[in-house]
């Protein structure tokens, strides 16, 4: 996976068994132990989504979990929206589709209320604090798959959110793209100031295998270049 592969691998395979560890535990669970068992599924899912995130799995081990995960999706459900919560989390959701597209669809059934809170609320406080503008671009994307953006009805499969969880995907997809903006924006003052070359990179790793992120994330930099374009262009008018 990276320059320590057994390391990692052995990692990847002890989060995945921690993960199914836990989804047994919640299944044999009884009132009282409920909300623990809830708690540690959460934390044991939240730990490999972060792996994914944030390593080099290589593609027959990222399609085999994401065929395994998306098919436990239901007695994920609450891990999988408390994951939503957080920025970091979201480049795995695009590493692996299957478990996303499942995410939606659960999505589309939860309380509105709900998925303000971890959405407008919690997920913007998490948009607040980071600091990773690849991690902004794969909340954008995430977040406008959930909405079902650019999807015919038909492409849904029955499945569409409704209105008022529709609006909270926008909230933090907009509040994600401004923190980018800002960001972006912060880097070439910086850069102006130093007299230094504009210049914007996103850090890889080795061989990813999500090529598109570099894509995503030029397109997103091509915006923002746009948008500073513009202003310089009016600050030397005058």
């Amino acid at each position: 996976m990276s320059q320590d592969k057994p390391s990692q691998a052995k990692l990847f395979s002890d989060l995945q068994t921690s993960v199914t560890t836990q989804l047994a535990a919640l299944a044999a669970a009884d009132d009282s132990s409920l909300t623990a068992a809830r708690a540690s599924l959460s934390d044991a899912l939240n730990a490999l989504l972060l792996l994914v995130a944030s390593a080099d799995v290589p593609e027959a081990e990222r399609r085999a979990l994401d065929a395994s995960l998306s098919a436990e999706a239901a007695a994920l459900k609450g891990a999988l929206f408390k994951a939503l919560k957080d920025c970091a989390l979201h480049r795995a959701f695009l590493g692996l589709p299957l478990l996303m597209e499942e995410t939606r669809r659960l999505l589309t059934a939860a309380p509105a209320k709900g998925v303000a809170t971890y959405l407008e609320v919690e997920l913007c406080a998490s948009i607040d604090a980071c600091k990773d503008p690849r991690a902004l671009v794969c909340v954008q994307e995430v977040l406008r798959h959930m909405a079902g953006d650019g999807k015919l009805k038909k492409e849904l499969g029955g499945f569409e959110l409704p209105g008022p969880s529709k609006k909270s995907c926008r909230t933090a997809t907009n509040r994600a793209a401004k923190a980018f903006t800002a960001m972006e924006e912060e880097r070439r003052k910086q850069a102006i100031a130093a007299d230094g070359p504009i210049k914007v990179t996103i850090e890889m790793p080795d061989a990813d295998f999500r090529r598109e992120d570099e894509a995503r994330y030029e397109s997103a930099v091509d915006g923002v270049d746009a948008l500073f374009d513009q202003a310089m262009a009016i600050k030397n008018k005058q």
